[in-house]
């Protein structure tokens, strides 16, 4: 297992105002920006790294949403196309939801789970291996729960990131880290 070096990751969308220390990259989303289906916007926040082979990614956000939709989380790419995301957006005072969108042909479908808006930090795993996908998550990073499972193109490059937006007039503070990748040798 390797700490990711957020040096080699590639913004798809710079924020105006962000920072990374001590392997923690901490953020401020702006009013107005959203991700759009199939990876079509480059509105948000974005970035990515390629992994090579199959491999099990691990990361830990914390959040402050200050307005309703703001969301966070991991993406994953499957070749140029956004096929699925996993993360919590807010819905009022009193909710936000966790939910994993994954994308079919630009059209997506959507697994939820209501929790509580008390709710400020969240763990997320994507184990891949040969084209299966599995994404979970965690209230506190030692016990993972499933969520989703699907297949992908095991042809296409796949490819991993983080997002987070406000799609209506409000902004908030994310903090990504604990990113980390166990990748494992392609067997033939």
């Amino acid at each position: 297992m390797r700490q990711i070096d957020l040096k080699n990751l590639k913004w798809i969308c710079r924020p105006q105002r962000y920072a990374e220390i001590g392997g923690k990259l901490i953020l401020e989303t702006e009013p107005f920006t959203d991700l759009r289906p199939a990876g079509k916007s480059a509105e948000a926040i974005e970035l990515s790294f390629s992994p090579e082979g199959s491999f099990c990614f691990t990361m830990r956000v914390d959040f402050d949403y200050q307005g309703v939709f703001d969301q966070c989380g991991m993406i994953l790419y499957n070749g140029k196309e956004r096929k699925a995301l996993l993360g919590t957006e807010c819905m009022d005072e009193e909710l936000t939801r966790l939910q994993c969108t994954v994308f079919h042909g630009g059209k997506g479908d959507r697994s939820l789970r209501d929790i509580g808006s008390k709710i400020r930090t969240m763990y997320y795993r994507t184990w891949y291996r040969g084209g299966a996908v599995r994404m979970q998550y965690s209230f506190s990073g030692k016990r993972y729960s499933d969520f989703r499972e699907f297949r992908i193109d095991p042809k296409e490059t796949v490819s991993l990131g983080i997002f987070a937006c406000s799609p209506g007039d409000s902004y908030f503070d994310c903090t990504f880290s604990g990113m980390s990748l166990q990748e494992e040798e392609n067997r033939q």
